[in-house]
């Protein structure tokens, strides 16, 4: 189904127009190069400061928004994605400059640290003892997919507001992921980019030594349905989101790992695993042959119903599904019903319902 979404929230460095101070502050950090410029402007950033004054040279005035670019990306995630505007003022003596930075946040500290000890005290609830990574994947993705309603007002942005308020748009669900995969030890990143034709953001996670993409936002359905989950971007690799997602890929680890099929591999011969399977929809069929014969076969079976994911890609359901319906007239099945919701990837869960 297609969803309404929200153009990223402007998280890069937001420089206000400059103005001269009447009088250079007495007190600033001194900063004799580039690096440490950058440095304590990423402290301040880290630290959720709202002021910082840095002494400078005036080359080095003339190149403030280079320099608040390079500090914002070297930021943290967490706090680069929280980050509203900075406003610069500044005065200049000669060769010399004095600037002062007012800088906004879309989540002070405190509102931050509530985050932290949230996300903190629901991984003590939510990940159990000997779970493996990718079980404490799948219990954070569908926490905050069901925690979380998509801001269709498109006015909230962090992950507080989705913990206090209940919505949020990508922003927020990107920013909680980061902090609960990263206090629960999983490496991760925040990845920007566009999808649906407007800004995004979204996270990729390395589970098993194996990077996949993971787009909660996407796997929560808009309108809200209370708990229902969608695993059509979950850990999914770079190929199959590059359908409807575009991003730089350049100091991005690749995600090529298709890990439905390395799970339904572990699947035979682990309960745990095929449970985990289950849980996320199963193996995918990739091709109308496929799809045919799971359906032949549960008929041949005698099921009563059948729920499968299917790729369609750029394939028309109605297509796929009329030949479907035409192998099952051959069949001594009476009735066939069926259902599908699908995805802007062209994944789908295909519900079918047999009478005999």
């Amino acid at each position: 189904m297609k969803k309404k979404r929200i153009a990223l929230y402007l998280a890069a460095t937001l420089v206000g127009a400059s103005a001269v101070m009447p009088v250079a502050p007495r007190a600033a950090i001194a900063a004799s190069s580039d690096t440490s410029i950058v440095s304590s402007i990423t402290g301040a950033f880290e630290q959720k400061k709202t002021t910082l004054t840095v002494n400078m040279t005036s080359s080095q005035l003339s190149r403030i928004h280079s320099l608040l670019d390079s500090a914002s990306a070297q930021s943290d995630p967490y706090a680069r994605y929280t980050l509203d505007r900075v406003d610069t003022e500044y005065s200049v003596r000669g060769s010399k400059a004095t600037v002062r930075f007012t800088i906004s946040y879309l989540e002070n500290k405190q509102q931050a640290d509530y985050v932290t000890a949230q996300a903190k005290a629901t991984l003590k609830t939510i990940v159990k003892a000997g779970m493996s990574e990718e079980e404490k994947v799948k219990v954070i993705h569908d926490y905050i997919v069901k925690k979380f309603a998509y801001d269709e007002s498109m006015t909230r942005y962090s992950a507080y507001e989705g913990l206090t308020k209940g919505t949020t748009v990508c922003q927020g669900y990107a920013l909680l992921a980061y902090r609960m995969f990263s206090l629960a030890g999983i490496e991760n990143h925040i990845v920007e980019g566009v999808a649906g034709g407007q800004a995004h953001v979204w996270n990729k996670v390395k589970v098993d030594g194996k990077w996949y993409n993971i787009d909660m936002t996407w796997d929560d359905p808009t309108p809200d349905r209370k708990n229902e989950v969608s695993y059509s971007y979950y850990l999914v690799t770079d190929k199959l989101l590059a359908r409807d997602h575009a991003w730089t890929k350049n100091n991005l680890p690749a995600a090529t790992s298709d890990y439905r099929t390395l799970l339904a591999q572990k699947a035979k011969n682990s309960a745990k695993h095929r449970n985990l399977l289950a849980a996320i929809g199963g193996e995918i069929t990739a091709s109308t042959a496929a799809l045919k014969q799971k359906v032949l076969s549960s008929i041949a079976n005698g099921k009563a119903e059948l729920t499968v994911q299917h790729d369609f890609n750029s394939n028309s359901p109605k297509s796929v599904l009329d030949q479907i319906m035409k192998a099952c007239r051959e069949t001594d099945v009476k009735n066939v019903r069926y259902g599908y919701q699908i995805a802007d990837n062209g994944m789908a869960i295909l519900k079918f319902a047999f009478d005999y």
